[in-house]
């Protein structure tokens, strides 16, 4: 499928890196785009940046909701945040695992 026209997609931890790559190629076949970021001021038109912090359910919720609510919908959904840890399992104690996982 390469025409997106009329879909209406959502790309968490979209501001920059894989996540700006993807909202773009989603735009660029005919999807409206938000992106949900800490820091969604700066992005390039026809995103529309919408300001969420994915480990806070409030902020991910209200952030949808608007999303849902300026698309008109919702079709596609692109969990690309995330964070990491540095070292092994037995490095890190188990908290730093849980908000990673």
């Amino acid at each position: 499928m390469t025409d997106l026209s009329g879909l209406r997609a959502v790309v968490t931890g979209g501001a920059s890196g894989i996540g700006l790559a993807t909202a773009r190629a989603l735009a660029e076949r005919g999807a409206a785009v938000a992106v949900l970021d800490l820091g969604p001021d700066q992005l390039p038109a026809p995103l529309l940046g919408l300001k969420a912090d994915v480990t806070d359910d409030v902020s991910v919720r209200a952030a949808v909701g608007d999303a849902v609510e300026q698309l008109g919908g919702l079709d596609i959904l692109v969990n690309n945040a995330g964070i990491g840890a540095i070292g092994t399992i037995e490095d890190n104690p188990d908290e730093q695992w849980h908000q990673v996982l």
